[in-house]
């Protein structure tokens, strides 16, 4: 059968732009996506976009790729035949796939014959599409202070400083490891940027600002912790002091 990861693949769903419940919609832009962006149907979805998005073993992730059939007694003893759709498809850097679902806890406990449906679509998802199945919700997404971390390399995600990049490549290949960010900062050395406003010729400056408080070096570190070139320490808030290890990838 379809895994929803085939070429040329779609969504086989997409959220109501407006809907009148308190699980609110809305965008999750993406480099991990076809299309740049994932529709998600609620905020924790959201949420857990920014875990996949900045981990350096996810490689593809397909929203809502297939609806798929699973037993069920939810309401009988009889068993009958109920369809799902997963919310995201993910696809590991080692070729392994696993398919989520995003549900608040306090909707678990509310509705026990989630645990139930749990177990079969574990089942469905192993046996027919070989892959795994799990629900996520806040107590995995939400544990503090990594959650903050993670949500702070997001946001550097998609800043295209390239010079930078290459510089704090060259100082962290040569730095003991581990390190920190302020060690890497001390040794890299980078321009500041200038924001500049020209007239409508462009022939000259009407306005500049050096922008002093722009951190490329801390952009450049998230960006290839992202990118799996090093690891960071995400139980502790990050500052100077933040350590940085080598990847697994060099470590192997």
């Amino acid at each position: 059968m379809k895994t929803g990861f085939e070429p040329g693949s779609v969504p086989v769903f997409e959220p109501p732009r407006r809907q009148m419940q308190a699980s609110l919609p809305g965008i999750a832009p993406s480099l991990k996506v076809a299309g740049g962006f994932v529709r998600t149907k609620s905020p924790l979805m959201l949420d857990g976009m920014i875990h996949l998005e900045v981990n350096p073993a996810v490689s593809r992730i397909c929203p809502y790729p297939i609806r798929i059939e699973y037993a069920s007694s939810q309401t009988s003893e009889m068993f009958k035949f109920r369809e799902r759709t997963f919310h995201l498809g993910v696809e590991m850097r080692s070729g392994h796939r696993v398919y989520i679902d995003y549900i608040p806890y306090a909707i678990q406990q509310e509705r026990p014959w989630i645990k139930e449906r749990t177990l079969r679509l574990e089942e469905a998802a192993r046996n027919e599409l070989g892959a795994d199945y799990v629900v996520h919700d806040e107590r995995t997404l939400h544990i503090q202070p990594r959650f903050a971390n993670l949500k702070i390399m997001y946001q550097h995600r998609r800043v295209k400083d390239h010079e930078a990049l290459m510089v704090v490549r060259r100082v962290v290949a040569q730095l003991d490891m581990p390190t920190t960010i302020a060690a890497v900062r001390k040794e890299a050395v980078l321009r500041s940027l200038r924001f500049e406003v020209a007239d409508l010729s462009g022939q000259s400056v009407l306005y500049a600002r050096d922008l002093d408080d722009v951190d490329r070096v801390f952009t450049a570190i998230m960006q290839m912790a992202t990118m799996g070139e090093l690891r960071i320490d995400l139980s502790r808030p990050f500052n100077d002091d933040t350590l940085l290890f080598s990847s697994l990838d060099q470590e192997a």
